[in-house]
């Protein structure tokens, strides 16, 4: 099988970081705010951490691998001198309330969380004799950032503001063969996520769902992915595509931060985001994306 990413939407595609995200127009557009993200110690989670702090926002970053975290913590500290704390953390083991607790003691109530963490699983599912193993995948993609948004609401209702941003995939809208655990979980969250803008927009709450652009990062390598000759064929598909920048995942989910703190980008909570796409001609699009309810998912009928 191969797969065919090329599809245009009509919007320029980008692959490093452009002009209307550049970091250089968001220095200190989020001084003092707290953001936590997790999956924090390596790739997409690492360079959206130091995004986050050039911008001037106070950062903790959460993963399992503590001296990982040590190392970016004090980059962030060295470069950019803005307060940042490394915590320990399991998706679906720790303590979220304390964790949450223990953020907001040491740099203040949580503005922004970034649901970063993730897995997938590539198998033939007639062949995969461990369901609990699948099983987890969902309960990484879906359960551990459904679970961390609700352990930071109370503190986002008691202020009426607050802003989440979750890691999809355009796996979501890809018929995957092999990958049933992964495109299935993607698909949930992206939903949930819309779900959860109805609920949660008039509260003041905006919760963003992105894909990170077509980065090759240490995803595949994780344990428990199983690859075999047409899995291996299928990932090798994807090769050619993966392309973009860590830089442009975290720009970009910097800019929706500052363009949603003004305004601008709110209309995109509960939709998709293809980082790829330039934002600025996505936020000139507003009324067309509204009108013509674009960048959700959907069933199409006859």
């Amino acid at each position: 099988m191969s797969l065919d990413l090329s599809a245009s939407t009509g919007i320029t595609i980008n692959h490093d970081t452009y002009d209307f995200i550049a970091p250089s127009k968001f220095f200190g557009s989020l001084k003092g705010k707290v953001v936590v993200i997790t999956g924090a110690s390596r790739g997409i989670g690492r360079s959206t951490a130091l995004s986050f702090a050039a911008a001037g926002a106070h950062v903790a970053a959460l993963a399992r691998t503590k001296p990982d975290l040590g190392s970016l913590v004090a980059e962030i500290k060295s470069k950019y001198s803005v307060p940042a704390v490394a915590l320990t953390f399991d998706a679906l083991s720790s303590d979220l309330s304390s964790t949450i607790a223990t953020v907001e003691k040491e740099l203040g109530p949580i503005d922004i969380l970034v649901n970063n963490a993730g897995t997938t699983r590539i198998a033939k599912f007639v062949e995969d004799k461990d369901l609990d193993a699948w099983w987890k995948v969902f309960e990484l993609n879906v359960k551990a950032p459904v679970a961390l948004i609700h352990a930071v609401l109370p503190s986002f209702l008691s202020r009426g503001s607050g802003m989440t941003i979750t890691i999809g995939s355009c796996a979501s809208e890809l018929p995957l063969p092999f990958m049933s655990a992964y495109v299935a979980s993607k698909a949930a969250i992206q939903k949930a996520v819309q779900i959860l803008d109805m609920e949660l927009r008039e509260k003041g709450i905006f919760n963003y769902l992105i894909h990170p652009g077509t980065i090759k990062t240490s995803l595949g390598e994780q344990e428990g992915v199983i690859l075999g000759p047409e899995m291996q064929a299928m990932t090798d598909s994807f090769a050619p595509y993966m392309v973009d920048t860590l830089e442009l995942a975290a720009d970009s989910l910097v800019a929706l931060a500052a363009y949603s703190d003004k305004g601008e980008a709110t209309f995109l909570s509960g939709r998709y985001w293809d980082v790829q796409e330039d934002l600025g001609q996505i936020l000139e699009k507003k009324q067309e994306i509204e009108e013509r309810s674009l960048y959700v998912l959907k069933i199409k009928k006859l």
